[in-house]
């Protein structure tokens, strides 16, 4: 990923999806921002214990610098699910609470409409980015493990086929920051629900513990729904182990703050 600085707020931005200057994507880091404590200082998740003010604040600062209009920043509240929605104008006919209703327990979302960015936040989990070139739809999706297993990455592709008409092949994909296959150790309940070639042995050995590469087994998972390898970019950075510039649920516990990813058509 490349490093850049819009209007002082540093993000990280796929190679790939830069290539298309209609697109506005970014990866946000824990720095920028106003909070305070173990939420220090870009947290842009409003459910993990930080002071709310604080968290719509630094969504008002990435909204201002990246020209996003501040109702057209679409962040679902996650579950780990595997339910995808789509934003399309009904959407912006509700009411708040229609709209948070609407966006409960979803873990991906998806939309054509130019000035909307849809983003999903994480603190260890992976960030996947989608751009069909030629239909022009854009999706961000959350994938932990949970997500992972039920196939969530597949699912949004489908979704974008039956909605947009959406070829795989002409699809943009990114694997954004999240945690490491070197350092995400995982017990049986977790692994035991993967295919073997997504774990490997923990360092050093033990009997019930494994190390689990979600990298893989998203990137594998977009290769199975059509899309190119060679379209498919993948961060390797790892947020457990870089505390300076990112939050890590595994390693600080779940009263931390979280990044957001996110993708919109300009306007």
């Amino acid at each position: 990923m490349i490093s850049v600085s819009i209007k002082g707020l540093p993000i990280l931005q796929f190679a790939g999806l830069n290539s298309f200057p209609e697109l506005l994507h970014f990866s946000t880091l824990r720095v920028g921002g106003i909070s305070t404590g173990d939420y220090s200082s870009f947290n842009l998740g409003l459910n993990s214990g930080d002071v709310p003010q604080n968290v719509l604040a630094n969504r008002i600062k990435l909204c201002d610098a990246l020209d996003i209009g501040s109702a057209k920043l679409v962040l679902p509240k996650q579950t780990h699910s595997a339910t995808v929605k789509i934003i399309d104008s009904d959407f912006f006919r509700l009411d708040d609470d229609e709209r948070k209703a609407f966006l409960n327990e979803t873990d991906a979302v998806i939309t054509n409409i130019r000035g909307v960015c849809v983003a999903i936040k994480t603190a260890d989990c992976v960030p996947v980015l989608l751009y069909d070139s030629k239909r022009k739809a854009v999706a961000a999706i959350h994938a932990g493990w949970r997500g992972t297993v039920q196939d969530i990455v597949l699912k949004t592709i489908k979704e974008m086929v039956e909605n947009f008409g959406t070829t795989p092949s002409d699809l943009i994909a990114g694997i954004g920051p999240s945690i490491s296959p070197n350092v995400y150790e995982v017990g049986k309940e977790v692994w035991g629900q993967f295919a073997t070639e997504f774990y490997s042995e923990s360092t050093p050995a033990q009997k019930d513990k494994r190390m689990l590469n979600l990298w893989k087994a998203n990137h594998d998972q977009l290769v199975a729904a059509g899309v190119p390898s060679v379209r498919i970019e993948t961060a390797r950075i790892c947020t457990l182990s870089d505390p300076e510039r990112f939050y890590s649920a595994r390693r600080d516990g779940a009263k931390t703050g979280r990044m957001a990813t996110g993708i919109m058509l300009r306007g």
